[in-house]
């Protein structure tokens, strides 16, 4: 059985079972109203097992409907042996087997035989694959690797959604189940729910989730790539300046993506050796929320942000006068803080898959042709019957999209 196949995140398990939210290709065990419990033969061998649970109540739902559910650094509690890889991805050392973790959904420790000690990977994705769905991908290490999903996808009424976890069972596991478990897993996964969406203090939980990272963004590098401070006496200096002299920092050297082994810029590298010469460290951080980030945004943790912000400014601002003195003029770059993230397209699955459930849609139907939508309009609804369609979408478009210098809203501050 090849690794390959294995799913390794939300995307992936997407692509590899094209029906994961549909009824299609699934033989239903338990059918009740508020949910179903289902099986399929699954692509890498064994079974899939699907959960899914309908129209679930929120009492105190968020504003930003992808924040249903929190990511797996805030879920689990300070004494779990846990290691952050990125905003939405963590190693969990746990001892039972596969799962979301029990305050996720449930274990299936008593299924698959727990007790073991497992390294568990869990990766989060928000606004898949619609804006306002979220879920994790969970799998694990070791000589039988166990994966699972579990999707919250939003609806229309923002109090109700509904929850679908899919996991893998092997064959030997599968066909000595009878139809008491699959109505045993119904029945917990509906109890489990109202903890993952109402349970005490998910409130709090999700205002931490919202403020835990910070986005920065660089722009106007309008002469060539930022500088940063050198301290070793064996690189050479692209300028010195002496309003650095009294911090230290008078040397300042142009960043270069080849040093690094990058083919282009990338904020989050240039940010690691800018603070590396001044004597600190912070994780910086490319990837959020399992999609990485355009090249000139970086995420970091924001408690960790705090404690050297003031100096870090401080230094930047050095960086600009420097700048300016190598290359002339009076631009340089400018940084801002806690901006909203931009991610790269995903080449892996379409931003609406066609694969997800039926939605119901009302409106006009909207083709994007480059920074442009076009509306179609039914002719025969208008006042005037010679209206054609492309007279409509002729209309629409008379309207000029003015120049933009920038990604950020005129409102966003500027930090250095």
């Amino acid at each position: 059985m090849s690794e390959l196949l294995r799913p390794r995140s939300v995307d992936e398990w997407f692509a590899l079972v094209p029906n994961l939210l549909l009824d299609a290709g699934w033989t239903h065990e338990q059918d009740m109203l508020s949910g179903s419990c289902s099986h399929m033969l699954c692509p890498w061998g064994g079974h899939l097992v699907k959960l899914m649970l309908i129209d679930i109540p929120v009492f105190d739902p968020p504003a930003k409907k992808s924040y249903h559910l929190v990511r797996p650094e805030v879920q689990h509690g300070p004494r779990e042996r846990l290691t952050l890889v990125a905003p939405g991805e963590v190693l969990l050392q746990r001892t039972a087997s596969w799962g979301i973790h029990s305050s996720v959904l449930f274990d299936t420790g008593l299924l698959f035989g727990g007790g073991r000690p497992l390294l568990t990977h869990q990766r989060f994705r928000r606004d898949f694959p619609f804006p306002g769905d979220a879920g994790y991908a969970v799998y694990n290490e070791g000589d039988d690797p166990e994966e699972g999903i579990l999707m919250c996808c939003t609806q229309g009424d923002d109090r109700n959604v509904h929850l679908v976890k899919v996991f893998h069972v092997p064959d030997e596991n599968f066909w000595s189940w009878s139809q008491i478990h699959f109505q045993l897993l119904l029945e917990s996964a509906q109890r489990a729910a109202q903890l993952i969406l109402n349970g005490p203090g998910l409130k709090e939980l999700r205002a931490i989730d919202e403020q835990l990272y910070l986005v920065l963004t660089i722009q106007s590098c309008k002469r060539g790539l930022p500088l940063f401070p050198v301290v070793h006496d064996q690189m050479a200096p692209t300028v010195c300046i002496a309003a650095g002299v009294p911090m230290g920092l008078h040397r300042w050297r142009r960043f270069s993506p080849d040093e690094v082994g990058s083919e282009k810029f990338r904020l989050a590298q240039y940010l690691r050796i800018f603070l590396a010469n001044l004597g600190e460290s912070i994780e910086v951080f490319e990837v959020m929320d399992g999609r990485p980030l355009v090249p000139y945004q970086c995420a970091v943790t924001r408690s960790a942000y705090a404690r050297l912000r003031e100096r870090f400014i401080g230094c930047f601002l050095l960086q600009k006068t420097a700048y300016r003195r190598a290359n002339g003029g009076s631009t340089a770059p400018s940084l801002h803080e806690d901006v909203e993230p931009r991610f790269l397209r995903n080449q892996m699955c379409p931003e609406a898959p066609s694969f997800a459930p039926a939605r119901t849609r009302t409106g006009h139907r909207v083709v994007v042709r480059r920074t442009f939508l076009e509306v179609p309009v039914d002719p025969h609804s208008q006042s005037d019957a010679d209206d054609s369609d492309e007279d409509v979408l002729v209309h629409v478009r008379s309207r000029r999209r003015p120049k933009t210098t920038t990604v950020l809203p005129e409102s966003q501050p500027m930090v250095v």
